[in-house]
C-alpha cells in the first residue's frame, strides 16, 4: 500500500509527547491483516471490524493510559521501524491546513518546529 504524505521532518526528530498517537487510528482490513500475519500486533489490540462511511470495513488500534497501543514506553512507535507501520500513521498530516488544526486541537506539539524550519 503507497501512502501519501506532504513532506514533513521526522516527529523522531523532535521533542514529541505523543500527543499524535493519543486516541489511536483507523486503519483498512490489509493493513489490519498484515501486521496480525507478521506476528507484530494480535487481535486484542484492536477494535473493531467497524465500517465507515463509504462502508469499508476498517479496525481502530486500542488505546491504552498513554495512547494508541503501539506506543512503547519511553517514546515512539513500536511498528516504526518494520515496515508495516499504517498509513495514516506515516502520512498524517496530510495537509499544511490538517497540521495546523491538529496543533490548535493540542495534540500535534511539533508543529510549531515543523512550521519554523518552513518544512510544511
Amino acid at each position: 500500500m503507497i501512502c501519501n504524505k506532504i513532506c514533513l521532518s521526522s516527529c523522531i526528530e523532535f521533542d514529541c509527547r505523543d500527543d499524535c498517537c493519543r486516541f489511536g487510528v483507523d486503519i483498512p482490513v490489509e493493513e489490519y491483516t498484515d501486521l496480525i500475519s507478521n506476528n507484530l500486533a494480535t487481535s486484542n489490540e484492536f477494535t473493531g471490524p467497524g465500517i465507515d462511511e463509504n462502508c469499508a470495513v476498517y479496525y481502530r488500534t486500542r488505546v491504552g493510559q498513554r495512547g494508541c497501543v503501539f506506543l512503547l514506553p519511553q517514546r515512539g512507535c513500536r511498528l516504526h521501524g518494520t515496515g508495516h507501520k499504517p498509513c495514516i500513521c506515516q502520512s498524517f498530516p496530510r495537509t499544511f491546513e490538517e497540521a495546523e488544526t491538529a496543533y490548535q486541537e493540542g495534540y500535534l506539539p511539533c508543529f510549531n518546529q515543523i512550521n519554523e524550519k518552513g518544512v510544511v
